[in-house]
C-alpha cells in the first residue's frame, strides 16, 4: 500500500463512521506502525518513535489527526491562518471524538468520580 491508498482507507474509515471492519484496519496500522512497519511520512523518526510509545489509542488519535488536513466547509483563501488552524483543529477534535466513542475510550466528564 502506497501513501495516497494509506491516507484514502482512512479517510473511508472516517467517512463510514468506524465500522467494526475500519476499527480493525485502524487497531493493525497502529501495530504496524508501532512495530515500524509502517512509518507515518509527516513524522520525523523521534517524533514516530514518541508517538508509538504512547501506544495503539495515542497512534490511532494521531492517525485521525494527520487524516484531517484541510477544510471543506469554507473557502480557505477567506480564513486568516489562526482561522484555518482552529478550524482544522476542530475538525480533528470532532473525528477523534467519534472515534473515541466508537470504540468506549470517551469520557463525557473527567471531573466524574468513578
Amino acid at each position: 500500500m502506497n501513501n495516497a491508498d494509506f491516507w484514502a482507507s482512512v479517510h473511508t474509515i472516517i467517512a463510514e463512521g468506524f465500522t467494526s471492519e475500519g476499527l480493525q484496519k485502524l487497531d493493525s496500522y497502529a501495530e504496524k506502525f508501532i512495530s515500524g512497519r509502517l512509518v507515518y511520512q509527516r513524522f520525523s523518526p523521534q517524533e514516530q518513535h514518541g508517538c508509538a510509545a504512547g501506544g495503539a489509542t495515542n497512534v490511532i488519535a494521531s492517525l485521525l489527526a494527520g487524516a484531517e488536513g484541510g477544510s471543506d466547509s469554507q473557502d480557505s483563501s477567506a480564513l486568516s491562518d489562526y482561522q484555518r488552524e482552529c478550524q482544522l483543529g476542530a475538525q480533528q477534535e470532532s473525528v477523534i471524538e467519534r472515534w473515541a466513542k466508537a470504540v468506549g475510550v470517551w469520557t463525557d466528564s473527567v471531573d466524574e468520580q468513578m
